[in-house]
């Protein structure tokens, strides 16, 4: 999870008109992105999909390897004995059970690596939307500490005119003083936190650069949770690629242990030259060379290709325990955060009543400054924490898209 939300245990009012404009280098507008311009952006340029892509390639120019034929080989030769010249060509018989075992295995493979460019297109879909998610509750925290900031600055501007005309006490000058420092240096960390956002968003979409470029043009509102999040039908990718890799381990044990025989070689060739006249003209010659598995009989790579097999099963049944499970917890995270949500919208809306009530009942004299600032700090924790559960809402809503993800789905 981003490093951002440990610093949101603590959550905002619906503040969504303003919108953080960094810019890093001088006289440069930002330009303004939406989640779907950093998604399409990611699928564009993620440099991971470039690692799964390159994966790809290798595994179909794998199976263009295994579909080729052995070329042949050509041999010219001189002896002293009749007779002297000697041209032999020698052809590998590629026995068929071995080639078709070897090409499928090969397409097994493929098969797989572009069930995990699949999912790597999806991680890097999902990774744009909680970084942009990310970026957008930084900029509602920064709304809120400017918000809180301005409240203190006011607070202490009423104390310190309480204490002028008599009515208040320096002690209550201090602690609005105290306040509005406190603030300040919270606006201050949550603007940093919010231009790091923006960079982390930044690199999710593949832009190269220490300097922001980049503004939010969305804002942080209530997800939804309906069957358009959850995909139906098809198998789940991590599972489907898994399933892959256990089918391409089973084909290659087929494959090696077809290959116990070696492939004959066939050879054919002549032979002249022969200076006393006995052997005259060109001799043709004709063979076939059998290897005979006396002592490797391919044992070693029988072994192997087995070995793989059993880690190719284990890895599916862990990825399925673990998938299945993982769906699950996403399901049940996103339902309470919802849940949540909604006592999150009451406890702000009593919470900014409380604030304002009690800021009222001060500069009138019929409360103490104590119980203003325990209102407002109130408030504030509920704010905070409600910026917090909309953006974890929005990160469970995305890793449970993920997780979700089918070969129905995922298919062109």
């Amino acid at each position: 999870m981003n490093p951002l939300f440990a610093r949101l245990s603590r959550p905002l009012t619906p503040t969504l008109a303003l919108l953080l404009v960094v810019s890093g280098a001088a006289g440069q507008q930002p330009r303004l992105v939406t989640r779907a311009d950093a998604i399409q952006a990611a699928l564009d340029h993620a440099p991971r999909l470039l690692v799964a892509a390159s994966d790809t390639s290798a595994a179909a120019a794998a199976l263009r390897n295994a579909r080729l034929r052995p070329d042949p080989t050509a041999s010219f030769g001189y002896s002293k004995s009749t007779p002297r010249y000697h041209v032999e060509l020698s052809i590998p018989l590629d026995l068929p059970w071995i080639r078709n075992a070897r090409a499928a295995a090969a397409q097994s493979g493929r098969a797989g690596s572009q069930l995990r460019l699949a999912f790597a297109r999806v991680a890097a879909r999902i990774d744009a939307d909680t970084s942009y998610t990310a970026a957008l509750a930084a900029r509602e925290l920064l709304a809120l500490s400017r918000r809180n900031s301005r409240d203190a600055d006011s607070l202490y501007r009423i104390a310190t005119l309480r204490r002028d005309a008599g009515d208040a006490s320096d002690l209550d000058t201090e602690l609005a003083s105290i306040l509005a420092g406190q603030q300040a240096n919270i606006l201050a960390g949550d603007s940093l936190s919010a231009e790091s956002a923006l960079l982390t968003l930044q690199a999710a979409m593949g832009i190269v650069g220490s300097e922001i470029t980049i503004a939010l043009a969305d804002s942080l509102t209530r997800p939804r949770f309906d069957s358009t999040v959850v995909a139906g039908g098809g198998n789940l990718l991590p599972v489907a690629a898994a399933e892959s890799d256990v089918h391409t381990a089973d084909l290659s044990v087929r494959m090696q242990r077809r290959s116990r025989i070696i492939e004959p070689t066939l050879t054919a060739g002549f032979e002249t030259g022969d200076p006393g006249g006995s052997e005259s003209g060109v001799l043709p010659t004709v063979g076939i060379a059998l290897p005979l598995p006396l002592f490797n009989g391919n044992r070693g790579n029988i072994a192997v290709a087995e070995a793989e097999l059993l880690r190719a099963q284990a890895a599916l049944a862990a990825v399925r325990v673990e998938s299945t499970g993982a769906l699950g917890r996403a399901r049940r995270a996103l339902r309470a955060g919802l849940e949540q949500l909604a006592r999150d919208e009451q406890l702000t809306a009593s919470a900014d009543r409380v604030s304002a009530m009690s800021l009222t009942a001060y500069r009138e004299g019929a409360a103490t400054l104590a119980s203003v600032l325990e209102a407002q700090r109130m408030a504030r924790d509920v704010r905070s924490q409600y910026v917090a559960d909309l953006a974890n809402a929005w990160i469970a809503r995305s890793v449970l898209l993920l997780l979700s993800e089918t070969t129905a789905s995922s298919a062109p």
